[in-house]
């Protein structure tokens, strides 16, 4: 399945009319917006009458529905849970072989992957996320996804942290397909970060502070090389905007400089930590986060969290625009009233860093998260024979991840992020 929109940062979410269950759970995540909710109300009678076979909010979908044979689901992703249903051990999130689903198509020019929601029956709640590769022959991704969250399972206790469960992966036509347990709550959207600032403020800090330390300060002198050296000058390589990336990437090198000799300890790191990986208001106050494809074992102290506090201040501010994304960042990290730089720091103290360094730790992290743009537009990871183009250069200069790396070098020159 391809999928086409006139703007990529539109998402659809694909439901088969019968699946009354998935119908009710994607009409209840637009409680808050008055519009939305009438809509909804509209929406559910059509359905239940059978005049509204599909939603999609823009777009077209490209591909071929594949023969299934009778009684083994209506889709190849329900008849493949149907015949792995024992060595998946979808019984333990209380899925049999009655299911309904939902596709959420890719919502960024970066997405490897569609998502489909798995429902029992009637259900209204997901019980299961299956991870479809996004192109033919790229199931390095979700492969990738189901290696980090066992990693993360084997670092704590698993109840400890609001993350997927990995069921198992399965192989198609090809093709890599990852189960794995849905996380409860509703996605964590700019506005209800808005409105629940200060709480989700205290769980993000303490889903950030509760990440494993994969290898102490001492047995981590070289985190330098491996975090920041190396993904910068594969970016310079395969995305030289003009010469562009190699002044930043220098101007970057000298910022850092006070920090290459001190030893830091390798955090398991998430790397994406804003909508729509964020689950919230379920049981209790506290973070679920999704999508680990990004994830890393050789982390660094505060990148997380600096993802995390740039998020929650373009919530706090509506920042839909690139000039109210700057006003966000300068809110938050800019200034004697910046209110991000006492949580940055107290973070740091507990991960035993110099908080005084938090100011470049802030451009460590829009480096490195700019860093990784260049695998995730790319298909092969290896970058063997891969050479500069066009295409990766527009899309790299565009990023807001590039935009925020150059803001964060510039601030930091003019003396703006601390020492």
């Amino acid at each position: 399945m391809n999928w086409h929109a006139r703007t990529i940062a539109r998402s659809a979410r694909i439901i088969p009319v019968e699946a009354h269950g998935a119908v009710r759970h994607a009409l209840d995540q637009h409680q808050g917006n008055r519009f939305r909710r009438i809509l909804a109300v509209t929406t559910r009678a059509a359905v239940g009458t059978g005049l509204l076979p599909a939603l999609i909010a823009e777009g077209s979908v490209v591909g071929r529905l594949p023969e299934v044979l009778p009684g083994g689901g209506t889709n190849l992703v329900e008849r493949i849970l149907v015949e792995n249903l024992d060595r998946l051990d979808l019984g333990a999130v209380g899925l049999g072989t009655a299911l309904e689903t939902a596709f959420l198509t890719p919502r960024f020019v970066t997405s490897r992957h569609v998502v489909v929601l798995v429902y029992a029956k009637g259900e209204s709640r997901p019980r299961l996320v299956v991870k479809v590769p996004r192109q033919p022959g790229d199931s390095q991704g979700v492969r990738r996804e189901a290696d980090m969250l066992l990693r993360l399972a084997a670092h704590l206790d698993p109840n400890r942290l609001r993350v997927p469960a990995v069921l198992g992966t399965v192989a198609c036509d090809g093709l890599t397909l990852l189960a794995e347990s849905a996380v409860r709550g509703t996605v964590l959207s700019p506005p209800q970060a808005r409105r629940h600032f200060r709480t989700v403020l205290a769980a993000g800090t303490s889903f950030i502070d509760a990440l494993p330390v994969v290898r102490p300060a001492e047995s981590n002198t070289d985190w330098y090389v491996q975090a920041v050296e190396r993904p910068l000058a594969r970016l310079t390589e395969l995305a030289p905007l003009d010469g562009e990336t190699a002044v930043l990437c220098a101007r970057t090198h000298e910022l850092l400089a006070p920090l290459r000799s001190v030893p830091l300890p390798a955090i398991f790191e998430h790397g994406d930590l804003a909508f729509p990986n964020l689950y919230f208001g379920a049981r209790d106050s506290s973070l679920g986060v999704v999508d680990w494809e990004r994830s890393t074992t050789e982390g660094v102290p505060g990148h997380d969290l600096v993802f995390f506090l740039q998020f929650l201040s373009e919530s706090r501010w509506s920042a839909s625009t690139w000039s109210a994304q700057v006003a966000a960042f300068r809110a938050a990290f800019v200034g004697p009233d910046a209110w991000a730089v006492p949580v940055l720091r107290e973070h740091l103290r507990h991960r035993g860093v110099d908080p005084r360094s938090w100011g470049r730790l802030v451009v460590m992290t829009w480096a490195r998260t700019a860093a990784t743009l260049v695998d995730r537009l790319l298909l092969d990871p290896s970058g063997n024979g891969l050479r500069p183009s066009a295409a990766v250069d527009a899309a790299v200069r565009l990023e807001r991840e590039t935009r925020l790396w150059r803001l964060a070098v510039e601030s930091a020159g003019r003396g703006e992020l601390g020492d």
